[in-house]
């Protein structure tokens, strides 16, 4: 038997243990004595492991070691078969699925959104097992401080901005916040993070059971916005999701934080302390974006004070200066302002 053969007899094998799988979870909860559906939902797990071993897929193998791991717990009686896990382990069942469809059509290696789908089950199942998988401990402990520096990471303005807010129903809808940021770790290195936790009520009011949080996040990694998006396609509907790609124009952080809840001055420290801009940048650039129409308010305010023109004539002016951008509507429009005056404030500014 060739090499092609036996994987397509793996398959075909997996098929047919994870059908066994999802008929024993489904009956489970009927059964008196669940002992032998356990071994065999067990055996199927592990049957599909070592298969899996035995051609280099260490994608499934990996997935498929910890379900196992949690069957185990259970069948020692240190684990319970609730309602709960059943749902968790036909979930996993899917996911096995997934992967051994996308092995029959060439894939022999995880990509970008079957890892970001599978993480959050691990995440679940690792919960049971009371671990918490090693390579997302310094993200996890990244996630919980205000804004920290990951060692390692260089600094640099070349990485990417992610900046996430998480909906108010996300616990509800059965996702952990955390297991996607620490799948990003995955597939780079999170540079910075900080926590935002500027939604938070005050106690008496907090519902235990609404996401407050959201993140701003120095990215690096190889991957392309695409794989990047691909780690929260299962939450895209529960969060806001912006990504600035490294080597930005500064106005797109500038943009950033227009368009983000929380206060300008807030979010540009963060960006800064991220790494993501230099407070040089920021406020260059925010200063280039302020309107003659600023220049010409306070300049106006400082007449007015001074008794040099009445503020009917600066508010005159501030509309004269908004009517640039549409010259053919600003001739149709009249000022009730006498024009010397008029023109005198615009001489001044100029």
């Amino acid at each position: 038997m060739n090499l092609d053969s036996a994987l397509e007899t793996f398959i075909a094998e997996s098929r047919e243990l994870l059908e066994d799988m999802e008929n024993a979870l489904l009956n489970i909860a009927h059964i008196d004595d669940q002992s032998d559906a356990l071994g065999a939902i067990f055996r199927a797990a592990h049957t599909i492991k070592g298969s899996a071993g035995l051609f280099g897929l260490d994608h499934i193998v990996g997935f498929t070691h910890v379900v196992e791991s949690v069957l185990d717990e259970v069948r020692a009686g240190k684990v319970a078969i609730d309602e709960k896990l059943v749902v968790l382990l036909l979930s996993c069942c899917d996911h096995i699925g997934l992967l051994t469809e996308a092995l029959a059509g060439g894939q022999h290696h995880a990509d970008a959104v079957s890892s970001a789908r599978g993480a959050p089950l691990v995440e679940l199942l690792s919960a049971y097992l009371g671990e918490v998988p090693p390579s997302h401990l310094a993200v996890h402990e990244a996630a919980h401080a205000k804004v920290e520096r990951i060692e390692g990471g260089d600094g640099e303005s070349d990485h990417w901005h992610i900046s996430l807010r998480f909906g108010a129903d996300v616990l509800r809808n059965g996702m952990d916040p955390l297991s996607f940021i620490r799948y990003l770790g995955q597939i780079g290195q999170i540079v910075a993070i900080a926590t935002i936790p500027d939604a938070i009520p005050d106690a008496d009011t907090m519902d235990p059971e609404t996401c407050y949080l959201g993140f701003e996040i120095a990215y690096a990694t190889d991957a392309d916005k695409v794989a990047i998006e691909g780690v929260f396609e299962f939450v895209q509907d529960d969060c806001e999701l912006r990504i600035v790609p490294p080597h930005s124009q500064v106005s797109e952080y500038v943009r950033l934080i227009k368009e983000l809840p929380e206060g300008a001055e807030r979010i540009g420290e963060i960006l800064v302390k991220c790494g993501s801009i230099t407070s040089r940048e920021l406020q260059t650039a925010l200063a280039a974006q302020s309107s003659d129409e600023s220049v010409v308010a306070q300049l106006g305010a400082i007449l007015v004070e001074q008794g040099n023109v009445p503020p009917v004539v600066v508010e005159a002016a501030l509309a004269r200066q908004k009517q640039s951008s549409d010259q053919k509507a600003a001739e149709n429009r009249s000022i009730r302002v006498d024009a010397d005056k008029l023109d005198h404030l615009i001489n001044l500014v100029g």
